[in-house]
C-alpha cells in the first residue's frame, strides 16, 4: 500500500526542516514514549508527524523539529543522524532514503 501524504502533512512539513533518523529498533514501544514525553517535558519542537525510510535493508523512524537546536538535542540524547527531507524518496520508493544525495548550496 502505498503511502500517501496528507494535507496536514505537507503543511507541516516546511514548518519542520530538520529531520533526524533513528534506527527503528530504538524508538519502538515503550522507548517511543520515552522519546515523545523526553520532548515535550523540555518543549522541543517535535512534530506530530514522523516518516519511516529504509536504508540498506535497516528500517529508521524519522523525527522532525521545527528548531535545528532541538534536532541536535534529540541527537545528543537518543543517538540518530540528520536527514534531508529532499533524500526522502518519492513516487512508488517513498520509504527510500537517499542518504547522502542532498548537497548544501555553495558545496562543491
Amino acid at each position: 500500500m502505498a503511502h500517501r501524504q496528507t494535507k496536514l502533512e505537507r503543511l507541516a512539513e516546511g514548518r519542520f526542516p530538520y529531520w533526524v533518523a533513528l534506527i527503528e529498533a530504538k524508538c519502538t514501544g515503550t522507548q517511543y514514549e520515552k522519546i515523545r514525553e523526553f520532548c515535550a517535558q523540555r518543549g522541543l519542537s517535535l512534530s506530530r508527524f514522523g516518516h519511516s525510510v529504509v536504508w540498506q535493508k535497516e528500517w529508521y523512524q524519522v523525527f522532525r523539529f521545527g528548531r535545528e537546536e532541538d534536532a541536535e538535542t534529540f541527537i545528543k540524547t537518543f543517538g540518530g543522524e540528520r536527514m534531508h527531507p529532499s533524500e526522502r524518496g518519492k513516487g512508488k520508493n517513498w520509504a527510500q532514503w537517499r542518504k547522502g544525495t542532498y548537497k548544501p548550496r555553495g558545496s562543491a
